[in-house]
């Protein structure tokens, strides 16, 4: 009876269930790459017919039911997908990237049966990726193309084109695209340091595997699988998983991998990205804030008769200028520890891209004649809340490793800083 007792109260060991189930699905993914391959195609039959068929029989053309069809595929599109790829990614890493996205299926698909040439010095610059998403973003706001589903078809067309050219030409069964050059796999390597999931490599059996050894890990990016350390790259396809037995799908607590990040794991791309293209992503296509557009009605200059672009990009700019210095500031004057800081600011970034997606799924919900009030509202100012907290509990983190003195000033500074950042695009 006493060990029956004992057997009922004994605490439930949640972590090595959790473990054990993470480890099943990775080991999932490497062992069934055909069935994933089938997913894969499935996938990029449906991504193309939400993408097309609302630019073939947009609203207005009269097509009767077809169009119904169109506005239920551009629903499904951006109110559904879109936001639900952005949250799965900050939450969990970049199976979108690795399992699902089709244009990383197709280019590895015309990778096999390309020229094979040689990766270019040129191509692994981490610019071409951020000038990328930049473009794309000017191009989408001076097109209005979410409201246009033909321009969302040239963009996203365009996307995949070159993604094919680029499987063509370089690589050999790899994902060259995917690795440097997707507009969105740059900010969605930022997004994925927050994810409480990672592919965990054990360096001691790594190099301790008996022999025979297995054959070396197929990376369709190119990574070194021995040396990772995080989710930066990393599209968590499982293909190496179980790997030596030293590859191991687990958990850890969100943001841990930033708060750890070393001198050399600072990079000033990753900088730009956060300060720039991140907040610029949702700043430029936000209209749900009065203080972003008293902004940008402020830097309007007279003698140009329509430049709604240059405004918001001098406001965008104006922003990153003042977080850089405000995070230099604080971290009292060492560079390094202001990049550091500035990833902390990942979540509040990826919260505004996520705020854009919400309120334009909101309006696509409305054309279908679902409406959901001032509950949505909130629902928007609670996760862009939500996500500053998050960054505020990162940034203390960050200055708590530092040892820097005055530790508690600096953090009140950072607190009142992500604040400001929050503040503007929280609706009233």
């Amino acid at each position: 009876m006493t060990s029956l007792v004992r057997s009922l109260i004994r605490p439930v060991r949640w972590g090595d269930r959790l473990s054990r189930a993470l480890q099943v699905l990775g080991n999932w993914l490497q062992l069934r790459q055909d069935a994933i391959r089938c997913l894969q195609w499935a996938v990029v039959a449906i991504y193309y017919v939400l993408l097309i068929v609302p630019a073939i029989f947009p609203p207005g053309s009269g097509a009767g039911s077809l169009e119904q069809l169109a506005v239920w595929a551009e629903v499904l599109f951006w109110a559904v997908w879109w936001p639900g790829v952005l949250v799965f990614t900050l939450l969990f890493g970049q199976f979108w990237c690795g399992v699902f996205c089709p244009d990383g299926t197709v280019t590895e698909f015309a990778s096999r049966r390309g020229l094979g040439s040689k990766i270019p010095g040129w191509v692994r610059k981490p610019a071409w990726a951020l000038m990328a998403i930049a473009v794309t973003t000017l191009y989408e706001h001076l097109s209005h193309a979410y409201s246009s589903p033909r321009a969302i078809l040239l963009s996203l067309g365009l996307t995949s084109l070159l993604a094919l050219v680029c499987g063509l030409l370089m690589g050999r069964s790899k994902r060259v695209w995917c690795r440097y050059l997707c507009p969105v796999g740059s900010i969605f390597s930022l997004m994925a340091r927050c994810a409480v999931l990672q592919f965990k490599v054990d360096r001691g059996r790594w190099d301790g595997a008996p022999k025979p050894l297995p054959r070396a890990v197929d990376c369709p990016l190119l990574l070194d699988v021995r040396r990772l350390r995080g989710n930066e790259k990393c599209s968590m396809c499982g293909r190496c998983s179980g790997h030596r037995d030293a590859v191991r799908l687990g958990y850890r607590w969100p943001g841990s991998e930033i708060v750890n990040l070393g001198v050399a794991d600072l990079r000033n791309s990753d900088v730009f990205g956060v300060l720039g293209v991140m907040i610029g992503l949702f700043f430029s296509v936000s209209h749900a804030s009065p203080i972003v557009r008293l902004m940008t009605d402020m830097v309007r200059l007279p003698f140009l008769p329509s430049q709604t672009w240059l405004a918001v990009s001098l406001a965008t700019a104006a922003i990153a200028i003042l977080l850089w210095v405000a995070l230099y500031l604080i971290s009292g004057t060492s560079v390094q520890l202001a990049k550091h800081l500035s990833y902390g600011l990942i979540p509040v970034g990826a919260g505004g891209m996520i705020l854009v997606a919400f309120h334009y799924s909101l309006e696509l919900f409305q054309r279908v004649g679902l409406a959901f009030g001032a509950a949505a509202q909130a629902l928007g100012n609670l996760l862009i809340l939500g996500t500053a907290g998050w960054s505020i509990v990162l940034g203390a983190m960050i200055l708590r490793r530092s040892g820097r003195s005055g530790s508690c000033v600096r953090v009140a500074c950072y607190v009142a800083m992500v604040g400001g950042v929050a503040a503007l695009f929280v609706a009233v």
